[in-house]
């Protein structure tokens, strides 16, 4: 997961074609709607992150979408920030800031399909082992869990750094550890969302038929169905597309959509949250903390677990 799309280096001639302007117009107007997106994204999970750190009580599941938020937080930033420094307006700039935004974005990305695995995981032992999950869960598992996974994604990224970019002499590394990130991405942590998510589900249409389900539930089956739809694409094109001798424009293409839908994912997560809890007769006149307080809200959490996470 270390390459950008393949592009082909055209010399600089004073004519300029008909279909090269269209592609610079439809490149640009590509790069607005990220940017904007970016945006709108960045300014609902830095209030995510405010209402999750200052003033929402913590339980074990606020632990996990408080590193989620983090984590589209700078996947977003990266990516505006990229859409905007490739623009041939702004002059070419160093390898090495490119090399950074790449990192950090492929890091962020890895660690919020981890997160998603880990919360509908944990969901899941809570509703099928709820003895144990009371009796013998540590109290800062979400914490520990979330600083496994922050590590791992960190050290995942060095690994590609090494194998990619400083022994990459040959061109024959990358593909091994691209073929990594397939085995972890593809058949690990996305089959673990999916099997939680679909017994999620299960459950929440037996709990319907009697009651109304509680609020996570939805947060994380939504959260979980956005991610597959929207953001999984870019894994798709980043570690498989990007192999296979597909012609320039339908590769171009798949990678700006899948770009733009990797960027919807990390931006709808605030929303999901905010539709999820708050009250229909009641919407958009409460505070914003009390909204997210009770769409994260864990009904079988012991107050004295919310002090402990607090």
């Amino acid at each position: 997961m270390v390459h950008t799309p393949k592009v082909t280096m055209m010399a600089t001639t004073p004519t300029v074609t008909n279909s090269t302007e269209e592609g610079n117009v439809s490149s640009l107007g590509i790069d607005i709607l990220i940017v904007l997106v970016c945006l709108c994204g960045l300014v609902g999970n830095g209030a995510v992150i405010w209402f999750l750190r200052f003033g929402v009580k913590k339980n074990p599941y606020s632990v996990y979408i408080f590193n989620l938020a983090i984590a589209d937080f700078f996947f977003l930033l990266c990516m505006a920030l990229s859409s905007v420094l490739n623009r041939p307006e702004f002059g070419p700039w160093s390898w090495h800031v490119s090399e950074v935004l790449r990192r950090i974005r492929y890091l962020t990305y890895v660690l919020g399909l981890s997160l998603l695995a880990a919360i509908s995981t944990q969901r899941c032992l809570s509703v099928f082992f709820p003895i144990w999950y009371r009796c013998h869960r540590p109290k800062n598992l979400s914490a520990l869990v979330c600083a496994v996974l922050w590590m791992m994604a960190i050290l995942e990224n060095l690994l590609a750094i090494y194998f990619c970019v400083v022994q990459n002499k040959n061109g024959n590394s990358c593909p091994k550890v691209d073929l990594f990130f397939v085995v972890l991405i593809f058949g690990v942590f996305t089959p673990i969302m999916c099997v939680s998510s679909l017994t999620l589900f299960i459950k929440i249409q037996r709990v319907s038929q009697k009651r109304q389900p509680a609020r996570l539930y939805i947060v994380i089956l939504v959260t979980t169905l956005v991610f597959l739809i929207c953001a999984l694409p870019l894994a798709v094109h980043w570690l498989i597309v990007y192999w296979l001798s597909l012609r320039e424009r339908p590769n171009v293409i798949f990678y700006r959509v899948a770009k733009i839908f990797s960027c919807v994912n990390s931006t709808a997560n605030p929303i999901i949250y905010f539709m999820v809890g708050s009250q229909r007769k009641k919407r958009f006149r409460e505070p914003l903390r009390v909204v997210l307080e009770r769409a994260l809200w864990d009904e079988e959490t012991s107050p004295s677990e919310v002090r402990s996470n607090t």
